[in-house]
């Protein structure tokens, strides 16, 4: 089926630069009167990418990434003991998001300085990302019940879960409850069931206080690479094995 331009104002047309569709946004198919499409608007590639990137921006700044922008892999200090697999893992994974990576360790091992280093390269290089501090998070859940919230709960939901990349850091650190613990389940249960790239950060006690049914998820070995990071320790990380894709 062919397509022509929709009849746009000019002022509508001098905000674009789209070949196809003059900058209005949307097409209308080239079908006969009775046709089941005939009138009816259809978005533009260009319109999808735009829709793309506001949501890109504003996971952007709802992450506060820029209060890590340090946070890279080139300050990272790889030759500190009991972080050396955590750091290789982190730069593989940053190359080619897929599946799983969970980093788990004490309070200023560096796991959130590698969580952090993942986000800002896949932001850099172009993807939708969301990094969050898990009871952040949540906050910005609980805000869209107000009635002066910018945004729906369901709207901003859809684009936590859709993000190209999530990274939860410090999860456990959030004040347990059913309402948490059911919001968390349903983010982490739908991209585990999409097998959607995934950065989650912990550390022990906090990841053995969290929902079963979220620790579950995290335990499935052929999704989930498992890092231990340890640097009051000269000892090597732990980690399991990742699914094939």
């Amino acid at each position: 089926m062919t397509t022509k331009t929709s009849a746009v104002p000019a002022p509508a047309i001098l905000r674009g630069f789209c070949p196809k569709c003059k900058g209005a946004g949307f097409l209308r198919a080239d079908v006969p009167y009775g046709h089941p499409n005939f009138g009816k608007p259809i978005r533009c590639e260009c319109k999808e990418a735009e829709q793309r990137e506001k949501r890109r921006q504003q996971l952007r700044e709802m992450s506060n990434l820029h209060a890590f922008h340090e946070q890279a892999f080139n300050t990272f200090n790889p030759r500190i003991p009991g972080v050396q697999e955590a750091y290789q893992e982190a730069v593989t994974y940053a190359e080619n998001p897929k599946g799983w990576l969970l980093l788990v360790g004490p309070n200023g091992c560096g796991k959130t300085h590698l969580a952090a280093a993942i986000a800002n390269q896949s932001l850099d290089g172009g993807a939708v990302v969301l990094f969050a501090v898990v009871p952040d998070l949540l906050d910005h859940l609980r805000a869209a019940f107000a009635p002066t919230a910018n945004e729906v709960y369901d709207q901003l939901f859809a684009k936590m879960r859709e993000a190209e990349l999530l990274v939860l850091d410090d999860l456990g650190s959030q004040h347990s409850s059913p309402w948490a613990n059911e919001k968390l389940f349903q983010l982490l249960n739908y991209r585990y069931n999409m097998g959607m790239p995934t950065v989650v950060t912990a550390n022990p006690k906090g990841l053995q206080g969290t929902d079963e049914r979220i620790r579950s998820r995290l335990s499935d070995a052929s999704l989930v690479i498992k890092v231990h990071l340890d640097r009051a320790n000269d000892r090597r990380p732990h980690r399991t094995s990742r699914r094939s894709y």
